[in-house]
C-alpha cells in the first residue's frame, strides 16, 4: 500500500466494463494513472463514484502498486478541497474542461514538482471561491509557462512586437512571428499580474479571444507536445 498522496484529477477514460483509468497530477510524483475498479457499476454501494474524478477535482489518493509491470489500483479517494461554484457555474466548469485538456497536453514529467502543483492547487481553490474570474484561464495559462520552461522574456516589455519563436519583446518584426497590436498590449497587462488584481483588467470579449488565440500559438511554438483543446471552441462560446 502507498502513501497517500495529493492529487488533482485531470481526466478519467472507460477500462473495460465496470472500471476507468484515472490520469492524474500529484504533489508527490507528478503524472501517475490509477485503474479505478467498479466505479461505473450500477449497484448502490460502492467504494468511488465518478462525480469524484471530474475534472480538476482535487484529491488524496491511496493505491497499490503491483510488483510486476502494471498500472497502480486505487484503494481509496477523498474530495481534500471541495468546490462550491465550480460545478453548478458554466464559465467555472468551462474554464476547469479547458484547462484539464491543456494539462492533460503539456504535464509529461512522472516526478514530483511541489511549486508548480501548488500554484494549481491556489489558482483551482481562488477560481472557486470568486465570481470575476473572465481574466482566470488567461492568468493560468500564462504564469504556467513559468513552470514550463517559456515564460516570456519581459525585460523590453516596452518594445511593441512580441516575438512568439523567442518569447521576447522587440523593436521590429524580424520574422513573421513578431506579433503587435492590442493582443500583445494585453498579454503586458497580465504579465506580473496576482490574482487578486485580474478583475482590474478591463478588455472585450474580442481583446481576450485574440490574447488567448496568440497564448495557443505561443503554446504550440514552445511545446512539441502540445495539442490545440477541443475545448476551446467551447470556451469561446462561454465567452461570446
Amino acid at each position: 500500500m502507498e502513501q497517500p498522496t495529493q492529487a488533482i484529477v485531470l481526466n478519467a477514460t472507460k477500462y473495460g466494463e465496470t472500471s476507468v483509468i484515472l490520469h492524474a497530477y500529484t504533489q508527490q510524483a507528478g503524472l501517475r494513472s490509477y485503474v479505478v475498479k467498479g466505479v461505473r457499476l450500477a449497484k448502490r454501494k460502492k467504494t468511488f463514484s465518478m462525480g469524484m474524478f471530474q475534472p480538476l477535482t482535487q484529491l488524496e489518493l491511496v493505491a497499490t502498486t503491483p510488483k510486476g509491470a502494471g498500472l497502480s489500483v486505487l484503494k481509496s479517494a477523498k474530495i481534500t478541497n471541495p468546490y462550491t461554484t465550480i460545478s453548478t457555474q458554466i464559465t467555472k466548469s468551462s474554464i476547469c474542461m479547458f484547462l484539464a485538456e491543456v494539462l492533460r497536453s503539456v504535464l509529461k514529467e512522472e516526478e514530483e514538482n511541489p511549486s508548480l502543483y501548488h500554484f494549481l492547487e491556489h489558482a483551482l481553490i481562488w477560481l472557486d471561491t470568486h465570481d470575476k474570474v473572465v481574466n482566470m484561464h488567461i492568468h493560468i495559462l500564462i504564469q504556467l509557462t513559468k513552470y514550463l520552461g517559456f515564460y516570456p522574456d519581459i525585460s523590453n516589455i516596452s518594445q511593441p512586437y512580441f516575438d512568439v519563436q523567442n518569447g521576447q519583446f522587440c523593436r521590429y518584426a524580424n520574422s513573421k512571428e513578431c506579433i503587435a497590436g492590442s493582443e500583445v498590449s494585453l498579454l503586458k497587462t497580465y504579465l506580473g499580474m496576482k490574482f487578486d488584481m485580474l478583475d482590474t483588467i478591463l478588455a472585450t470579449t474580442e481583446e481576450r479571444r485574440a490574447l488567448l488565440t496568440l497564448l495557443m500559438q505561443y503554446y504550440q511554438r514552445h511545446l512539441q507536445s502540445f495539442r490545440m483543446p477541443k475545448s476551446l471552441d467551447v470556451l469561446y462560446e462561454v465567452f461570446s
